[in-house]
């Protein structure tokens, strides 16, 4: 019995009455801040509303992998040069007055210090609501608080920055069509404009209809003209003033309509035919309306993926805020106690175990 006596002190008395002493005499306390984010994107459900709204809106490109992002950024080193640039945790952490058992040695390599980084700075991520629960622990209550509000602000600049250059990327496709568009517009007005600069048309189509309708007119008038020219004719003389009127008329019409469809179709000293004006004219009116709906079709395209962009934009919503501790939770001394006499215990269970299997084995 003594000698079970004495192993059970040894391997339970021992060590528990070590956790004891420090827990209750030396080790530091130590202060928690906590608070609570999630990523969404603009577009919320319809049917819920305030914190609902934010928390049960759909997150962009599945918020597990938003959220993993947030994890690895929030324990990298990337993240702990920012945090150094302003707050000197190094000091903090490896004050004389922290317990040597907790403190950071003031000696500490880059990799030694972002492992303590990690031990201190706790991201807990809920599968179910994808929401981030931030547990930062420190020394001093302030110190806690300050570095949770921290990693939330650096967070919150990593998501604007991903989400602003989702957005550019997916308006750039869009912006580079109304580009070419908006040159194509331009190629061809400069292409129509050199035609109706040299042809001095500004609508050969438009101009043929005009005169055709000009030469309709004066083919009527010449109809009339011959009907009223062929009645005076049956009771006058040719040399009557009424009869040399109307046949003045009538050449004055012929000779107009003479003009007015040599316009039309031209001859040999007038040069370029009216039609052959047209032939040339359409396809560049063609290429004129076709680049004017493409540039429609495009800054309408622009305006679809700008809303779209807008709508998928992410965004950090810190729901609670980082709090300022007013009594330390950590180290739980009794908890920590018990649990050093149970796993203390356990191991003498497991060794006498052994022992005795050990004994048999060997026959002793």
């Amino acid at each position: 019995m003594n000698a079970l006596l004495r192993s059970l002190l040894v391997v339970v008395g021992i060590p528990t009455l070590a956790a004891t002493i420090y827990f209750g005499l030396f080790a530091s306390d130590i202060y928690v801040s906590e608070s609570r984010f999630a990523i969404r994107s603009a577009k919320a459900g319809a049917s819920a509303s305030g914190l609902a709204a934010i928390l049960s809106s759909p997150m962009v490109s599945g918020g597990g992998q938003d959220t993993s992002v947030i994890a690895d950024y929030t324990h990298s080193q990337d993240m702990l040069k920012q945090v150094l640039e302003k707050i000197d945790i190094t000091t903090h952490y490896s004050n004389p007055n922290v317990d040597v058992l907790s403190r950071l040695d003031s000696d500490a390599t880059d990799e030694q210090l972002l492992a303590y980084f990690q031990e201190h700075v706790m991201l807990v991520r809920d599968t179910a609501s994808d929401v981030l629960t931030l547990k930062v622990r420190a020394y001093e209550p302030d110190i806690a608080q300050q570095l949770a509000q921290l990693i939330i602000e650096l967070n919150e600049d990593l998501v604007n920055t991903l989400s602003t250059r989702i957005e550019e990327d997916a308006l750039q496709t869009a912006r580079n069509e109304v580009e070419r568009a908006s040159e194509k517009v331009l190629q061809a007005s400069a292409r129509m404009t050199r035609f109706q600069n040299a042809n001095s048309s500004l609508n050969p189509t438009a101009e043929s209809s005009a005169i055709l309708s000009v030469v309709t007119g004066i083919e009527n008038k010449l109809v009339e003209a011959r009907a009223a020219l062929s009645e005076k004719r049956a009771f006058m003389r040719d040399t009557s003033p009424e009869v040399i009127t109307l046949k003045n008329r009538v050449n004055a019409l012929s000779r107009q309509l003479s003009l007015e469809k040599g316009r039309v179709v031209g001859d040999g000293s007038t040069g370029q035919q009216m039609n052959n004006l047209i032939e040339s004219f359409q396809p560049l009116l063609l290429e004129q309306e076709m680049a004017q709906q493409q540039y429609a079709s495009a800054l309408t395209s622009l305006e679809v993926a700008r809303v779209e962009a807008q709508r998928k934009k992410q965004y950090l919503i810190t729901f609670i805020r980082p709090n300022l501790p007013d009594d330390a939770i950590e180290p739980r001394r009794l908890t920590e106690i018990v649990t050093v006499l149970l796993f203390s215990f356990l191991a003498y269970l497991i060794g006498g175990l052994m022992w005795s299997a050990l004994k048999d084995h060997i026959g002793l």
